[in-house]
């Protein structure tokens, strides 16, 4: 581990939660939903989840299920996102480890992988993936470390069957066997891709962050050949260069069919006023008509997490920390002025 690693490993749970500041929407839902209505004035699009994974009870479980169901009613029925495009309304994703009891080692291993119990977790989130498609909310099915790939892709193959584009899935660029999974997606299906952020051993998974970037290009490409809508979601720059320069303009890819994806508290608001704007393709030379439709703009989604429980939120946020320098730089910065907030503006 390198310095930054290292520190995130020691800091306690309250200086996790302190770093963790600008790119967590707040402790309720209310607050989630208010910076989601923040972001759409700025046709920004949001995801929003609620932190928290690693069910340890049946308590626990029946909590994330009133959550989602009622975030899912909330996000339906509030005025203020009724009336936006339908590609600018929020979505919500979420974990299947909030839906299952599987006991991790100190590494975020499963320690009885063979044990996981599938069943109840897709009949629970089947639950809710049924709500959410009635109510036209869009529910994305997270991705974990590689013990979680094979459940998480054969639940989604079935809600995807019964629901439609409604339901959505992630991929992770580090993995060895995304390449394969990809060829098993069923057309017209809805998939965000990242790097992903689970140290994974290298049996499994590449440990070049170089590699892992580069990796994300092909993958887009044959995704989006597979007509499938494609979530781009990273911070690098240069990387996202790349995807729009060589695949979307260079392919003519329609504005319609992809969109970008970043995590709130990250720096990139110049970036981001460019593309939701268009401004971002104006020298781009023209082809077919495509680089007209990105003029209008391209739909740019922020990953909008809130916390009702710290206790439960701390993991995710100690690996956000660990494995995203950006974050780890930016919390650090940052840090006086949550601190300040905290205190005096209650």
């Amino acid at each position: 581990m390198d310095l930054r690693e290292t520190t995130v490993t020691m800091l306690p749970k309250p200086a996790i939660r302190l770093f963790s500041g600008p790119y967590v929407a707040g402790d309720s839902m209310q607050a989630a939903i208010d910076k989601t209505g923040e972001l759409a004035g700025q046709r920004i699009a949001a995801t929003i989840d609620v932190l928290g994974e690693d069910a340890a009870s049946l308590e626990d479980i029946s909590q994330y299920v009133r959550i989602y169901e009622s975030l899912i009613d909330r996000l339906s029925t509030d005025a203020g996102f009724a009336g936006l495009p339908d590609r600018l309304r929020p979505s919500v994703s979420l974990k299947p480890s909030s839906f299952m009891i599987a006991p991790k080692d100190g590494s975020g291993l499963v320690l009885e992988p063979g044990k996981m119990d599938w069943k109840n977790c897709g009949a629970t989130i089947d639950r809710i993936a049924q709500l959410a498609a009635s109510r036209k909310v869009r529910l994305m099915v997270d991705m974990e470390n590689h013990q979680w790939t094979d459940g998480t892709l054969a639940l989604y193959a079935e809600l995807f069957r019964k629901y439609g584009a409604w339901i959505g899935t992630v991929l992770q660029s580090r993995l060895f066997r995304t390449p394969d999974d990809i060829e098993k997606l069923p057309d017209g299906c809805r998939v965000r891709l990242c790097i992903g952020i689970y140290d994974e051993p290298e049996k499994f998974a590449m440990r070049s962050y170089p590699e892992m970037k580069s990796a994300m290009i092909p993958m887009a490409r044959r995704l989006l050949e597979k007509n499938i809508y494609l979530e781009f979601a990273t911070h690098d720059i240069p990387l996202i260069n790349r995807f729009l320069s060589e695949i979307v303009v260079q392919g003519h890819i329609d504005a319609e069919r992809f969109e970008t994806q970043t995590l709130l508290g990250v720096p990139r608001q110049r970036l981001i006023e460019q593309l939701v704007s268009g401004t971002y393709f104006t020298n781009v030379p023209g082809g077919n008509g495509t680089t007209a439709s990105l003029r209008r703009g391209i739909i740019h989604r922020m990953y909008v997490p809130f916390a009702e429980d710290w206790d439960k939120a701390i993991a995710y946020c100690r690996r956000r920390l660990k494995h995203s320098p950006n974050l780890f730089w930016t919390g650090f910065v940052n840090a006086p002025r949550v601190l300040y907030h905290s205190l005096f503006h209650k």
